[in-house]
């Protein structure tokens, strides 16, 4: 278990990465310490901030504003650079990623603004044409149009976008979990999760113009055949039916702060110090 300043945790080739308002660091979860520290500063709050895996990249999501970062494994965090009429746009947005070869990935930017691809190794982005995207990876942009609409929140997307776990709430009168297979190009299960899911930042509870409809306050994963919900207050380990199988409740006058796929049987999970408000706990959780 990890001590650490509050933050953001995220998994950059299997090692757990812990951002804070000051710097990012590597840690070793054996001996709990820090392997690599850089300094860096997003904002002064992190409470607007999505992390997403992508093979030996961590993304950093601006919920805000949709500024996209990209940390490499030196831990160097660059901002990667929108078209003219990206810059000044403030929506509600997520990204799905898909490989396009080895260097080049699809980036999906999910408000309307079409795809893009990103050089993972120059940065450099530019349109990309749904034409093509429609004629060579076809399932990928079906399942884009299957969960684009508004109703669907994107929790969690794994292999390379072939699954994604996401909140359904059509209405506000919803909440259900659900799984789509890209390759089957269909959801192969929704159920109704096991407490009510609002569309509120998960840090804050707050429903502003950036995150309305288009974020939950639940953190999601998919783990080997399993699907990991944490709530504020409850993390629950859950079957492809819906069944709960496990719960860990946070500590009285606590909450869950983070949670991260770390392997096929473990997830990583931050959850506050009941002391002391601005640190938290990060360890792993095995879910079997």
């Amino acid at each position: 278990m990890m001590h650490t300043n509050k933050g953001l945790i995220g998994i950059l080739n299997n090692t757990p990465i812990i951002i804070t308002s000051n710097n990012i660091s590597k840690w070793n979860l054996e001996n709990t310490s820090i392997i690599q520290t850089v300094n860096y500063t997003l904002k002064e709050s992190l409470d607007n901030y999505d992390v997403q895996q992508k093979d030996k990249h961590l993304f950093i999501t601006d919920l805000e504003n949709g500024d996209l970062f990209l940390v490499n494994d030196d831990l160097d965090i660059q901002k990667v650079m929108f078209e003219d009429h990206f810059k000044d746009r403030k929506v509600r947005t997520t990204y799905l990623f898909k490989n396009l070869n080895s260097e080049e990935i699809i980036v999906r930017t999910r408000d309307g603004n079409g795809f893009s691809v990103l050089n993972s190794r120059t940065l450099d982005r530019k349109d990309y044409p749904s034409l093509l995207v429609s004629k060579y990876m076809r399932s990928f942009s079906i399942m884009d149009s299957d969960t684009l609409f508004i109703s669907y929140n994107i929790l969690y997307s794994a292999n390379d976008s072939e699954k994604i776990l996401y909140h359904y709430h059509y209405d506000g009168t919803k909440s259900e979990i659900g799984i789509y297979i890209t390759a089957e190009e269909k959801k192969i299960i929704q159920f109704e999760a096991p407490e009510p899911i609002a569309c509120v930042n998960f840090f804050t509870n707050l429903t502003n113009e950036y995150n309305t409809k288009t974020y939950s306050n639940v953190k999601g994963c998919l783990v080997a055949d399993k699907i990991v919900l944490c709530y504020q207050h409850m993390l629950y380990v859950l079957d492809y039916e819906g069944k709960v199988l496990k719960t860990r409740p946070a500590k009285e006058n606590s909450r869950y702060w983070g949670l991260e796929k770390l392997n096929e049987n473990q997830v990583l999970v931050a959850e506050l110090d009941p002391n002391d408000s601005e640190k938290m706990f990060v360890f792993e959780y095995d879910i079997l």
